[in-house]
């Protein structure tokens, strides 16, 4: 076990960069300036040149890209497959292919692709109905789209709100970029013809990579995270006050956060709708805390990239660390004086979050082996260089 020293900025933000990117593609003059090499963009800037060629496109296995795209691709006449990994299917899109068909162009999966057909969006006879209980990126991914519509495009949100906050950050990303909206009594009006009104935007540190580095810090070590954005509209800024309620030594020196070791790391009690990214390293952070930490109200951590839930609870039995298991999260007894465990092998199932919450446990001392970690290059390829951990 050895201190962490870490010093430098946090790639731009995936989640951003996505939607910056698919603005981009209807104004190809729009300079977006920061930086990021996951693969989550990576597929995104790359599919995003093929919507000239009509020609078959990968997606990888990012939820932004896959859905963000897919509206965009159905803005175009003709034949599109939209490829993804095996996972990313199985995840729920029963919301998007409908959205997709109430703007008349026809969509289903056909083995590993989404199949787009169709003249571009047509002018709904009706509000469209956006189902938001699978997910709030359906409703992104339609507004991120609604650039230069020769019709007026009125939607209704229904069912249960899931990552609402992640929605909030695409209005007001959009409102910045000159997007009009109109308030309804279930939804909202983008008036036509919306015209982009900036010439350029920087895409700012992404959050849930800065939490995992900050955890680090706060576990083991001292963080100096540069350019941090502390009036970001990203949700996983709430690990500020997640920090606070557990007693994280942190400051702000100008542009600069602050995090040093906790030496007398507090539970904490987190309700997690509006940040489910949040969650494995939270999770891994209270299992080092003085008492019963309970993270909650996020049922929808079992569809993402793994089940969550599930995975965290596989890494603490590996490593005896007391805990129940929760349908939106988890109760975890938390012990400062762990027994370090040796030669544990632990299966992240393709899941870069797992990654990052097996690797602060070896940071804190634990000899844990982890299966495929280039799976965290979906979001976080700088991780191993900025950690100082070998993979």
């Amino acid at each position: 076990m050895a201190d962490l020293h870490f010093q430098g900025t946090i790639p731009g933000s995936k989640s951003v960069f996505n939607r910056a990117l698919i603005v981009q593609s209807y104004f190809p003059d729009f300079v977006i300036e920061g930086e990021s090499e996951c693969d989550d963009v990576r597929f995104m800037r790359e599919g995003l040149k093929m919507i000239s060629t009509k020609s078959h496109v990968e997606c990888g296995e990012g939820g932004t890209t896959f859905r963000f795209m897919s509206l965009r691709f159905a803005r175009e006449k003709g034949e599109h497959h939209l490829h993804a990994e095996t996972r990313l299917l199985q995840r729920p899109q029963k919301g998007l292919l409908d959205l997709i068909k109430q703007l008349g162009v026809e969509a289903y999966i056909q083995g590993q692709a989404l199949v787009i057909n169709g003249d571009g969006w047509l002018k709904p006879a009706k509000p469209l109905q956006v189902d938001i209980s699978e997910s709030s990126q359906y409703a992104s991914a339609l507004i991120l789209n609604a650039w230069n519509l020769p019709f007026d495009l009125h939607f209704d949100l229904v069912g249960a709100k899931v990552s609402e906050s992640y929605f909030l950050l695409t209005m007001e990303m959009l409102k910045s970029f000159g997007m009009q909206f109109v308030k309804t009594e279930n939804g909202y009006l983008i008036p036509a013809n919306q015209n982009l009104k900036i010439k350029n935007f920087r895409v700012e540190s992404d959050l849930s990579s800065a939490f995992t580095m900050a955890a680090a810090g706060a576990l083991n070590g001292e963080v100096i995270l540069e350019n941090f954005p502390l009036k970001s509209a990203q949700p996983d800024l709430v690990f500020l006050e997640i920090f606070k309620q557990m007693n994280v030594p942190l400051k702000v020196d100008g542009s600069n956060l602050i995090i040093t070791h906790a030496q007398d790391l507090k539970k904490a009690e987190v309700n997690l709708a509006e940040s489910p990214d949040l969650f494995p390293v939270l999770a891994v952070l209270c299992s080092w805390a003085d008492g019963e930490s309970k993270l909650f109200g996020a049922p929808h951590l079992v569809k993402k990239e793994s089940n969550r839930i599930s995975k965290i609870s596989d890494l603490f039995n590996l490593l005896e660390i007391a805990h129940t298991v929760l349908p939106d999260g988890m109760i975890i007894q938390g012990n400062p004086r762990q027994l370090l465990k040796k030669r544990v092998t632990f299966n992240p199932d393709k899941d870069h979050r797992m990654v990052m919450a097996a690797t602060l446990m070896r940071l804190k001392g634990h000899e844990i082996k982890i299966e495929e970690p280039e799976v965290i290059n979906k979001s976080f390829p700088e991780f191993w260089q900025m950690i100082g951990i070998k993979p």
